[in-house]
């Protein structure tokens, strides 16, 4: 099963830091995930990786769009997307960035958290595929 990062272009915008990657992609192997992580310098390419997705082997996407909220291409890639997906974003509260118009099987919005935006999105991953408890090594039950 695979967790698949995807960003956008950001035009500047804060970009995750090594660190943060690196958790995640621990969080995800701990919970029995792989986590793959791309970059796209274009929408085109956005779309074009989105359009083969589920030949890759996603089971859900963190999706952060970058600048290309409002690019009609990508707008119905997402609307025929056979994978859900979170859209993340890095941005702050007090300044959000705009979101996607709400197509295909998005499961949620995280934004206004800035890099910490993918920890959550991460944690809604794993609940989407059933792996929240996954990840630890012991449950305490009654």
């Amino acid at each position: 099963m695979a967790i698949v990062m995807i960003q956008g272009p950001d035009g500047g915008r804060m970009q995750v830091e090594a660190t943060m990657r690196e958790a995640l992609s621990e969080r995800a192997q701990a919970a029995g995930q792989s986590l793959v992580q791309v970059r796209c310098d274009s929408a085109q390419q956005l779309v074009e990786r989105l359009a083969r997705i589920d030949r890759e082997g996603a089971d859900v996407i963190l999706l952060d769009p970058g600048r290309c909220t409002r690019d009609g291409a990508l707008n119905a890639t997402l609307e025929h997307l056979p994978v859900p997906y979170i859209e993340v974003h890095a941005d702050r509260h007090d300044r959000p960035e705009p979101q996607l118009p709400g197509s295909g099987p998005r499961v949620a919005v995280v934004n206004g958290y800035q890099s910490q935006s993918y920890t959550l999105a991460m944690s809604l991953a794993l609940e989407t595929l059933g792996c929240a408890d996954c990840e630890n090594e012991f449950n305490v039950g009654t």
